[in-house]
């Protein structure tokens, strides 16, 4: 520095070399007339060894300077408003580029014109560079001219100021006792906003620190000889020490805060996420910032991530800066579950938060993939999604972006209500030469279904895949095993599905058609052809129990109707009377159908009408009073009028 730099007083003017000599004979007086208690006494080993340089150094070998116990180097940038040091580019890629910690050091030219501390501030921010891990930028302050020690405060407290509004960083002081004591009348306002102190005194075994040990705080850097021989530099060099062992307390830290899709973080110079891209932001070290997460409308904070990973779903968050820190948030949006319909069952997701019935709503990650899983009980069939999902498929997948709602519809798989004795059901009946037992079973409307029993541990069920196929849900003692989809581009015999390890014992299988398909295929039909299970394969098995398709309607006896089209579908009705008659469902898409009374046909009947109705239909009058059988077949033809073959059957009357 001007007051302390050998090569640097050579080329100062003689007047300013007098005002030097007479700092340096005062420092050195009061130097020997302290006594210096040696509880205070600097121990070199437990500090940081450095240098400071400017142009008056000349050409220097930064490797073998990189070789010797120096860790950092200050350099000068700027003096004034307008000077440039020569050197100071080339120091500082070449002292970086071996590894040594650098900073940079405007030397003040103390000017009384007004704007005279922002201009040369503004001029050493542009040519210093500050960056994270450089050593604190400093203000070399050794020259007066002639302002009072008011009038000079307020120059070094505007030029602070000015840094640190472009740079979130408070510079370190550079100067000697004596002249702080004389021309700023031993302030202690910087001690107390937080500017660390270079304090240049030489030649004592520890330095002597105004403002009243500046603050209580100590001094940050100690410039302890101008005479200072270093390896790789001709000219002596100005040799300093940290006071500590560990520059990282001397080094600009740095906060970097990346952006959270659903919210924004902000804080002291902070504004990131959203339109604000202010992410990061360098300050001194042990510097407390803190931060607040906001989210956007309808979002939330989960949880911060980074430094501030212990702070939780907290909404603010304090991080003391030192070295290299990031922080982030996790944002979340609410995906709540609704459950309709007249059956039951339960939603859960993955990742596991929302299992509905209990737990409905949950938030996740913005944009982040939830997948929804859809699972019915024993008595009840899943018949779709709404809102934010769609299909028939059990399991729907969300991309959180916003709020969330979900549909999930079961409804019950119902049996016609009766008086007697109980109904049965079963699926279509197709010949083909090429089915195991020459024929087989087939549905094609959501939620019908058919159960098989089986005993042993193991099961295989025979299906026929063609164009005409859909999927379907296999379960084996309530417990989905398999969703299965029977397209197939020719038709294909013998399609096996087996399913072992069931433990011994008796088992059940149940086939239920989801009424779907894929875009290739013309149909949804679902088949059961044979089934093995004990070493022996059962053609065209039948069932423990068959249901139809249930379709909820408020004007149905039980809230639902059964339905079927497929081609010898039946439902029949054991009971003790004399007649029987059905409440069946007439409409424009009706078909016909067989009407067997005690393994006799008694008629077809034809349920075709322009506008849908319910309307009962007898079955048979007079029987003698005992048990009988009554059998409504699907025909699987309708009249040139009607757009399909359905029958639907509501409930049975018994007389």
């Amino acid at each position: 520095m001007g007051t302390t730099g050998v090569g640097r007083r050579r080329a100062s003017a003689g007047g300013h070399r007098a005002r030097t000599a007479a700092v340096c004979a005062a420092t050195l007086i009061t130097a020997i007339l302290t006594v210096v208690p040696a509880s205070r006494a600097v121990a070199a080993a437990t500090k940081v060894p450095g240098i400071d340089v400017s142009m008056w150094q000349g050409d220097v070998d930064w490797t073998t300077v990189a070789s010797t116990p120096t860790r950092f180097v200050i350099m000068r940038a700027t003096r004034g408003n307008t000077y440039d040091d020569p050197r100071y580019a080339a120091y500082l890629a070449e002292a970086s580029a071996n590894g040594l910690v650098v900073g940079a050091y405007h030397r003040a030219k103390v000017g009384v014109g007004a704007g005279d501390a922002r201009a040369e501030a503004n001029h050493f921010v542009d040519v210093a560079q500050n960056a994270a891990g450089d050593v604190l930028p400093a203000l070399d302050i050794e020259e007066h001219n002639g302002l009072t020690p008011s009038q000079l405060t307020d120059w070094v407290r505007t030029w602070l100021a000015r840094v640190y509004s472009r740079t979130g960083v408070r510079a370190m002081i550079y100067s000697s006792p004596h002249f702080w004591r004389t021309y700023l009348g031993d302030t202690t306002w910087f001690a107390d906003h937080g500017y660390p102190l270079w304090i240049a005194h030489w030649g004592v075994p520890s330095p002597m620190v105004p403002a009243g040990d500046w603050g209580g705080h100590g001094w940050t850097f100690w410039q302890w000889t101008s005479t200072g021989r270093v390896s790789g530099i001709g000219p002596n060099v100005d040799r300093d020490r940290f006071n500590g062992i560990r520059l990282l307390r001397g080094k600009i830290a740095s906060l970097t805060v990346t952006p959270a899709a659903g919210g924004t973080i902000s804080g002291a110079r902070i504004a990131c996420g959203g339109a604000a891209i202010r992410c990061r932001r360098l300050a001194n070290p042990d510097t407390v910032i803190t931060l607040a997460a906001t989210p956007d409308p309808g979002a939330s904070l989960l949880r911060w991530t980074g430094e501030c990973s212990d702070a939780g779903s907290s909404p603010t968050c304090d991080v003391t800066a030192l070295g290299d820190k990031s922080v982030s948030a996790v944002f979340g949006y609410p995906v709540t579950v609704q459950l309709q319909g007249s059956g039951g069952g339960t939603v859960s997701s993955s990742p596991a938060r929302i299992d509905c019935g209990a737990t409905c709503t949950a938030s996740f990650a913005v944009g982040s993939t939830v997948d929804l899983s859809a699972v019915p009980d024993s008595a009840s069939a899943f018949t779709g999604w709404g809102g934010g999902c769609a299909g028939l498929s059990t399991v729907c997948s969300v991309t959180v972006s916003a709020p969330t709602d979900v549909v999930a519809r079961f409804d019950s798989v119902v049996s016609i209500e009766q008086d007697g004795a109980g109904t049965a059901f079963g699926w279509g009946r197709a010949t083909y030469r090429g089915a195991i037992g020459g024929s087989y079973r087939w549905e094609r409307r959501a939620g019908a279904s058919a159960t098989y029993a089986f005993t042993g541990g193991a099961v295989t069920l025979f299906t026929i895949s063609g164009r005409g196929m859909g999927k379907a849900r296999l379960s084996i003692d309530g417990t989905t095993v398999e969703m299965f989809d029977g397209y197939a581009r020719t038709l294909v015999t013998g399609v096996r599905h087996r399913f072992s390890r069931l433990g011994p014992g008796s088992h059940t299988l149940t086939v239920q058609v989801l009424g779907t398909k894929r875009k290739a295929a013309t149909g949804t039909r679902v088949t059961v052809d044979a089934l093995r299970w004990g070493g022996q394969t059962h053609a065209t098995p039948s069932p423990e129990a068959v249901a139809w398709a249930a379709v909820t309607n408020p004007s149905a006896s039980g809230g639902s109707y059964s339905i079927s089209d497929a081609a010898g579908a039946f439902t029949s009705l054991r009971f003790r009377g004399t007649g029987a008659s059905f409440r069946a469902l007439r409409g424009p898409a009706m078909g016909r159908a067989k009407i067997w009374v005690d393994g006799a046909l008694m008629r077809v009947v034809d349920l075709y009408s322009p506008a849908a109705a319910f309307a009962t239909v007898r079955l048979a009058a007079g029987l003698v009073d005992g048990s009988h059988t009554a059998r409504i077949v699907v025909e699987g033809t309708h009249r040139s009028a009607s757009s399909g073959n359905r029958v639907a059957i509501d409930r049975w009357l018994v007389v």
